[in-house]
Parts: C-alpha cells; sequence; structure tokens
C-alpha cells in the first residue's frame, strides 16, 4: 500500500511543468531594449528597462526576456565577459521570470564548434547562483539556439547537430540543479522553409521529411529539431505580424492582423502558407502536454523605408493602435485561452529596429516599432484589454529573499542572504538540488503543497 500511495503521489507531483501557471492563469511579459542608448535620425534605440516597463505599463509584468551569447561575447572596452544584465530585473524588486535566450555564437560559419565544455560549465554556475535561493533566488526558463529552423542564423537548418547541443547543455545544467526550465523554440511555420536555404548536405535527409527529395513547405518544420519530450519543460515560437506579405517584400503596408492570427499561425492557413499537416500546439503543446510560450512576438508599425528621416515616413494606413491591437487581441482574449489552455506566457517585443528586412546588397529595408508601452493611444489600449481580463493574468509579486520555489519554503525569516544584485560566476561546482513542486507564484506554491498533502492523507486513509 505504501509503495502505491508513493506513486501517485510522485505522479501528482510530477504532473505540473517547472514554473507553469496554475490552469486558467497566463504570464504576461516582455524582451525590453537594454543596451544602451543610441540614435539613428530620429529614431533612439535602447535605453529601456524592465522597472520603466512596469512604469509605463501600471503593473509588474510576470516575465522579462534577456539574452546572451554561448560562447559569451567579450567587451572590447575592458574585456568583461556580456552576461544578460541580471541587474536590470533585479531592480525591479519583483519575483517575475528570467526567460533566458542563449544564442550560440555568430562571429564565425560553424557556431556549434565554438561551444566548449568550459562555456558549458560557465553558464552552469551562472544558471546555479540565478537559481539558488539563498543567492539571487530568480526562476529561470531557458531558450537555445531560438527559431533553429530558419536561415537567418549561421546555426540554423542543422536539425542533427542542434539536437546534440541542445541534449548536450539540458544534461549539464540538471546535473548541478533542478531549478532551470527548459524551453524549446523554433520559428513559427508560416512561409516554411523561408526562402533560399544553405542546407548543408548532411543535413538534407533530416530535413526532407516527407522524403520527396525537395525541401519546401510540404515538409515538417519542427520535427527535424524536436530533441526528446524528456528534455523540453515548455513549447515556444516566436509570432510576428510585419504586414501583408501580398504587398510585397519587404513588408510596409501597415495593415491590421487577420483576425485569428495567432490561432492560424499555431493550426495552419492557407493564406498565412501555414501547413495545416503540422500544427505546432496540436504535435507539442497537446501531444506532450507541454505550457505553450510565445516567446517573442510583436507586431511591426512601419516608420521608414531605406534611411528614417522626416521625409521618407511610410504611410501610416491602419495605424499603429489598430495594427498591434489587433495582433495581441488574437491571443489577449478569454475564447482563444479557453480553446488553447496550454497556453501560459506571452513575451512582447518590446524592440525598434532599423533597416530590417534589406534587399539584396543591403539596401531598402525597414525601420519598425514593435513596441506596444510608449504611444499614448497604444498603451492605453493594452492596458484596457489587460484589465479586461481581469485575474486570468499573474503579475508578478514582491521579491522575497531566500524563498524557494521548489519547495514553496524559506523567506525572510530563514533566508541568510539578501537578493543579489547580479549572479557571480562561481568557480567549484553547486550541489545538486532536488524538488518537484512547479509554481508560478508564493501562493500558488504553498496550495500545490497543501493538494499534494491533503491528496496523501486522503490516499493513507483509503488505504
Amino acid at each position: 500500500m505504501k509503495l502505491a500511495f508513493l506513486a501517485l503521489v510522485a505522479t501528482k507531483l510530477a504532473a505540473a511543468t517547472l514554473y507553469e501557471p496554475a490552469d486558467g492563469k497566463i504570464i504576461f511579459g516582455a524582451w525590453v531594449e537594454t543596451e544602451a542608448a543610441s540614435t539613428v535620425g530620429p529614431i533612439t534605440l535602447g535605453g529601456d528597462t524592465p522597472s520603466a516597463f512596469n512604469t509605463r505599463l501600471g503593473q509588474n509584468a510576470g516575465v522579462f526576456h534577456m539574452s546572451q551569447s554561448i560562447p559569451l561575447a567579450i567587451s572590447p572596452f575592458d574585456q568583461t565577459q556580456q552576461t544578460a544584465p541580471l541587474n536590470l530585473l533585479e531592480t525591479t524588486k519583483t519575483d517575475a521570470i528570467l526567460f533566458l535566450t542563449i544564442y550560440p555564437s555568430q562571429t564565425g560559419p560553424t557556431p556549434y564548434d565554438l561551444i566548449t565544455d568550459r562555456d558549458i560549465q560557465l553558464l552552469v554556475w551562472q544558471l546555479g547562483n540565478i537559481t539558488e535561493p539563498t543567492l539571487s533566488g530568480r526562476r529561470v526558463l531557458l531558450r537555445f539556439g531560438p527559431e533553429m529552423n530558419g536561415n537567418w542564423f549561421a546555426y540554423g537548418e542543422q536539425p542533427t547537430r542542434y539536437v546534440a547541443e541542445y541534449r548536450r547543455l539540458v544534461n549539464a545544467i540538471r546535473a548541478v540543479t533542478k531549478r532551470v526550465s527548459f524551453v524549446w523554440s523554433p520559428n513559427a511555420g508560416n512561409n516554411y522553409p523561408f526562402g533560399v536555404t544553405r542546407v548543408a548536405d548532411a543535413e538534407l535527409a533530416a530535413l526532407d521529411t516527407n522524403k520527396d527529395g525537395v525541401i519546401d513547405n510540404e515538409d515538417d518544420p519542427f520535427s527535424p529539431y524536436w530533441p526528446g519530450e524528456e528534455y523540453v519543460d515548455w513549447v515556444g515560437t516566436s509570432l510576428y505580424w510585419k504586414g501583408d506579405a501580398a504587398t510585397g517584400f519587404p513588408t510596409k503596408d501597415n495593415s491590421r492582423a487577420p483576425a485569428g492570427f495567432f490561432e492560424q499561425i499555431l493550426q495552419g492557413s492557407e493564406s498565412l502558407v501555414v501547413n495545416r499537416a503540422y500544427p505546432f500546439y496540436t504535435q507539442y503543446a497537446e501531444r506532450y502536454k507541454k505550457p505553450l510560450v510565445m516567446s517573442e512576438g510583436g507586431a511591426a508599425f512601419a516608420l521608414y523605408q531605406d534611411g528614417p528621416t522626416a521625409t521618407e515616413r511610410l504611410p501610416v494606413n491602419a495605424g499603429q493602435l489598430a495594427i498591434q491591437q489587433s495582433f495581441w487581441r488574437s491571443y489577449l482574449n478569454t475564447t482563444l485561452l479557453s480553446r488553447f489552455p496550454r497556453a501560459k506566457m506571452f513575451i512582447n517585443f518590446e524592440h525598434q529596429k532599423v533597416f530590417e528586412d534589406p534587399l539584396a546588397g543591403g539596401t531598402r529595408g525597414i525601420t519598425r516599432d514593435y513596441r506596444i508601452t510608449f504611444d499614448p493611444a497604444v498603451l492605453a489600449g493594452l492596458k484596457a484589454d489587460l484589465t479586461a481580463l481581469g485575474t486570468t493574468i499573474q503579475w508578478a509579486g514582491p521579491y522575497v529573499a531566500g524563498y524557494d520555489w521548489l519547495t514553496g519554503s524559506g523567506g525572510p525569516n530563514t533566508a541568510t542572504a539578501s537578493a543579489a544584485t547580479s549572479a557571480p560566476v562561481k568557480t567549484d561546482g553547486l550541489p545538486v538540488n532536488t524538488g518537484a513542486v512547479a509554481t508560478t507564484s508564493k501562493s500558488d506554491a504553498i496550495r500545490s503543497l497543501t493538494t499534494v498533502l491533503v491528496f496523501g492523507v486522503w490516499l493513507a486513509l483509503v488505504f
């Protein structure tokens, strides 16, 4: 009886994914431009912070996206390693999740070959310190090599090598800490295989999933890159609206996203060139019971073409509010969330991009604004739509030093260390941490533990 009881308790504990919000809840956040401020004509790039985003929104976002490379980039000024600016997240004084993207370095033609065991060890130590309750105590979702099914990164279109490196990274991190949740995040499948490909002969067989000798939209955009259910905690995707592709490349028509855009991109659409044979949500979130995150996404408001000067401003057409609201309303609505209950996290790309999608020769690129908290009308519309969702959104709570997200214990009365402004990289290994309760708020953590205890008492009485 005791063995049966323990097995059932283990099943109950294992049912939740690490840092997944409770059923009926979602987490909303942003990838803000934290780089040093600079100007290109009238466009100001960078200079943003998570705290400033929260101030504009009037809420504490539940997740912030940051990124770094592997191997780590080195500053040309002081030769320091360029890690994600965790200090900017700490200054929010909230328990927001760190969504950390790790990009294989783009400094050479074979990025995977540049990743040494030492590089992985440095990342492991960094993550151990960020997540350790007596140090930063921050929840982390880790996304390695995103959009690997595209051809715009040097590490892209190499499925067998990608899978091997993804597993290598996950195994190394899990050997030291169980406090990192792993995100597998290809690009959305619209217009796959995304134009001209440069696939190496060694990868052709893996990418030609229907074995017709051609890599085209009839092939599966995702399965060649799937590392296996046991290596993935969350499934994610990059998802953008830049305009109507029928108007020509690069898109700049400033039109609204089609009705149901989010669902069409995930599940299939003839008009958006998304093959219905490969519905991402069904294939991965539903089949493997994984929560889904929009790892990055947004709708572009096109400003200029081939140079941000006042005389070249593009027609506003539908206008920034209508364009961006049509995008976020395609997922921030109760109908969509009830039909796709595993869609649990949404991260908006809060950036401006200059000279994006240039033509051959690097000309005629578009300057686009993806931000949704700077224009007053857009911000007001966003706030209204977020308010309408009420308690569906899980906002960040206050930071509590020493709190253990895995066990639901700890805090100011038991912790001896305060929050670190940045996680120091240790020079020796961290002890292996174990735990099972996966939650997204301290109240949910306690509630989950209570549920398990009640469940255990009931079983004990029954048996």
